[in-house]
């Protein structure tokens, strides 16, 4: 995002709503077409100009000043549908609350808000923006996660930052961020087509519109660039917004994305009935599985440690290793053969008899390692006890994680029924395919063509953590070999980087993966400094740093040579060349 773009710039003397006379949107027009980055003190002084010849009062309000509209005055700005780029009813600031400094976080305006939909019968889109007292001039919209239905607030850490990094916010961004659309974390709200929509990418344009209008209102000019940060759910996001809004952004971190969306929640719904007919593992066989994992496949990144760190290297693993002996369970030392299948059914692609969005044919297959770590499959894959037999009705069938969430998107998403039972879910049935299609169409983001991206000066930074199981890491590295298989290496490399966590969960725990990202964006945008192979993750415990690890772009793996395990120059980033990853195959992104 340039200083002087971004829709509703400029505020009207009717009332405190926001729009722009056709003189005004000429001159923010032809500043937008200069295409130069506003940092000159001229250009500047032209700027301040233009934003004080808009800004002289609003609705009698005296505290209109040369930087544009005081903190507590932005409370009731309403800004007209005309002004947000896709449909709404408009919008309203509720509340305007000047912020003293406290803790980490610097003095700044809280501004809430709704965007109103247009059908009276789906939510409101509910935003907050933070508008610090010292601005840097530029702006970050924080994603969210799980089914989103939180408003984001914005003050916390930017994901995959190390203990002790400054927020955002007190970096000096404008942040922002919404509940996507609905209010609570399930996904009843499908139900509605304009709130599905919303979540699946609507409410980021909607949201990014309505906060630049108000960070220009506030600051008398548009943020110079425009980031977006997220993780999990907001890690789809991120990817989102370059695919399909790719003018709005100039940076994205995008942080253990659910980019297959719809492939993700039905391979994980597909769990549940190899768990309730008798695959489902205890504590000790999870742990006598991920044992058999290390004692196979550790060693062989030169070091025996417990982290699979050549983490392409464990394909060959064969659960039937550990079956107890008549195939029945026999005890915590062994796999019955329900427990063996089950394994094989997580491990095994999901394939489709059609495509997804952009092509995509199958979901590839989980991933291999750190089973029994905290945030691994007692969390996610077997939660602490099977799922129930029948399901009950509602938003929250029950069961592990990748089952709960994958049987509510099923239930709302394509069956659009709160009681349907989810077991016996066949996704290649021909009477799911349209709105299968549909569905996919709308939350997945899966687009190889990042072009119109990378022409406008975007800069991407993919973030992989291989010892997550609350989704697939293999989806994402799949789609970064989409996007080079579109565009070319050569391309690719000009404005996208993927870097891969050999062991971190999807918190990002469990093995070194924080990085400065938001530090390494920014100097990739705004300086030209493009990231390597000299960065280093980070793996804390608490405030203590108790190991570190290069980040290794991908397909590079991190080789342990000699030294301290513990410090990152004990490590090498070897090449892995030609590897696609478990289940992979043609658009399996």
């Amino acid at each position: 995002m340039r200083l002087g773009e971004g829709k509703g710039g400029c505020l009207m003397q009717d009332a405190g709503s926001v729009a722009r006379s056709a003189p005004q949107r000429g001159a923010l027009r032809r500043l937008r077409q200069s295409g130069r980055r506003r940092r000159s003190s001229l250009l500047m002084a032209v700027v301040l100009l233009l934003a004080a010849s808009i800004f002289p009062s609003v609705g009698g309000v005296s505290g209109v000043q040369a930087q544009g509209i005081v903190c507590e005055d932005l409370a009731g700005m309403t800004i007209p549908a005309e002004e947000i780029g896709l449909p709404t009813t408009g919008a309203t600031v509720q509340q305007a609350v000047a912020v003293e400094a406290t803790g980490s976080l610097p003095p700044y305006c809280r501004v809430e808000g709704i965007i109103s939909p247009v059908d009276p019968t789906a939510p409101n889109i509910r935003f907050r923006v933070n508008l610090p007292v010292e601005w840097n001039g530029s702006a970050m919209h924080f994603g969210g996660g799980g089914y989103n239905g939180t408003v984001v607030s914005g003050t916390g850490a930017a994901p995959g930052a190390p203990p002790g990094t400054p927020v955002p916010l007190a970096r000096g961004f404008a942040t922002f961020g919404s509940d996507s659309g609905h209010e609570g974390g399930n996904a009843s709200f499908a139900l509605n087509e304009e709130a599905m929509v919303n979540f699946g990418y609507a409410a980021l344009k909607k949201t990014r519109d309505v906060a630049v209008t108000i960070i220009t209102a506030h600051y008398g000019r548009g943020p110079a660039y425009t980031y977006f940060v997220g993780s999990s759910q907001g890690g789809r996001e991120a990817v989102t917004v370059a695919q399909r809004f790719p003018e709005d952004y100039d940076g994205v971190l995008s942080i253990v994305p659910v980019l297959s969306f719809t492939g993700l929640q039905i391979a994980g719904n597909r769990m549940g009935a190899p768990l309730i007919n008798g695959g489902w593992m205890n504590s000790a066989k999870i742990s006598l599985l991920a044992n058999a994992v290390r004692a196979l496949c550790d060693g062989r990144d030169g070091l025996v440690d417990g982290l699979v760190a050549k983490y392409a290297d464990c394909e060959d693993f064969d659960p039937a290793v550990l079956r107890c002996p008549d195939g029945t369970d026999a005890g915590d030392h062994c796999l019955s053969d329900a427990q063996i299948a089950a394994v094989r059914t997580l491990r095994s692609p999901l394939e489709f008899d059609f495509p997804l969005a952009n092509g995509v044919t199958a979901y590839p297959a989980w991933t291999i390692g750190n089973e029994d770590m905290p945030g691994g499959w007692p969390q996610w894959v077997m939660g602490s006890a099977p799922p129930p037999a029948v399901q009950n009705p509602g938003p929250n069938p029950g069961g592990p994680g990748i089952v709960n969430y994958g049987a509510q998107f099923v239930r709302f998403f394509i069956a659009q029924d709160p009681a349907f039972q989810t077991y016996d879910f066949d996704h290649n049935d021909p009477r799911w395919r349209e709105r299968i299609e549909h569905v996919s169409a709308i939350v997945d983001a899966t687009d190889p063509d990042l072009s119109a991206f990378h022409a406008r000066g975007g800069k991407l930074i993919l973030v992989e953590y291989l010892g997550d199981h609350g989704r697939n890491p293999w989806a994402g590295i799949q789609y970064y070999e989409s996007v080079v298989e579109t565009l070319g290496k050569g391309q690719t490399d000009k404005f996208m980087r993927l870097y891969v966590s050999p062991g971190a969960d999807h918190g990002g725990n469990n093995g070194p993966s924080r990085v400065d990202w938001v530090s390494v964006l920014t100097d990739w945008v705004e300086h030209g400094k493009a990231p390597g192979e000299d960065l280093v993750m980070v793996q804390s415990q608490g405030d203590t740093v108790v190991r570190t690890m290069p980040a290794c772009l991908y397909p590079n793996w991190p080789r342990y040579m000699k030294g301290d395990p513990t410090d990152a120059a004990s490590f090498t980033c070897t090449k892995a060349p030609g590897f696609r990853g478990y289940g992979a195959g043609k658009g399996s992104n």
